[in-house]
């Protein structure tokens, strides 16, 4: 395959934005299956993120409201107790069924011995070791989706990057064909400021 670099730019891009020319899809190119099972702006965590986030924030501010409680206010158990009862309850729970849910589906990991450590430290009343074992749990799920969505991104930037088309000379004659059809022995032309569309 031979690949003439172009010093100009052709008439028919000049009257047209390159970036307009790009945007057209190759019915078999990669871009175009990517984009019929990935909806552009939806993300499959970003639901996850957002509610193991939350129960982060709020296990943190019930630690938090425990030991002001206890340390300064200087209040009987049964009170300072409270924020960490509430804390298990809303956040430990759901992180607990969603482990049931991984592990009737056969589903094994570090994250059932946290979960098993959140129900005895619950029987021992153990409430604030629970407590905490509710936000490393939930903070390192929240991590964990906000890596993987900034790791999509970068790859989905990249993915805006490759060509969808290609410029095959044939004879005095340029054609814009899909990168599918990009064949063994073909001369392609690449302008200025173009990606190579194949190696």
């Amino acid at each position: 395959m031979k690949t003439i670099i172009s010093p100009t730019v052709p008439k028919k891009l000049a009257s047209e934005p390159y970036a307009a020319a790009s945007s057209r899809t190759a019915p078999d190119s990669p871009l175009s299956r990517r984009g019929a099972s990935a909806p552009a702006g939806r993300s499959p965590t970003g639901h996850l993120s957002r509610r193991t986030t939350i129960i982060a924030v709020f296990s943190t501010l019930g630690i938090i409201l425990h030991l002001i409680l206890r340390f300064a206010l200087h209040t009987s158990s049964s009170v300072y107790d409270i924020p960490l009862q509430i804390t298990i309850a809303l956040g430990g729970l759901p992180l607990l069924y969603d482990l049931a849910c991984k592990v009737l589906k056969g589903a094994f990991g570090s994250d059932l011995l946290a979960g098993i450590s959140i129900v005895t430290a619950l029987l021992l009343g153990e409430y604030l070791a629970g407590s905490i074992i509710v936000v490393m749990l939930s903070g390192g799920a929240a991590l964990e989706s906000y890596a993987l969505q900034n790791a999509s991104s970068v790859l989905a930037a990249l993915a805006k990057r490759m060509p969808s088309i290609a410029h095959r000379k044939k004879g005095a004659e340029i054609q814009d064909i899909g990168l599918g059809e990009v064949a063994i022995g073909d001369t392609l032309v690449i302008y200025p400021n173009e990606i190579c569309p194949a190696d």
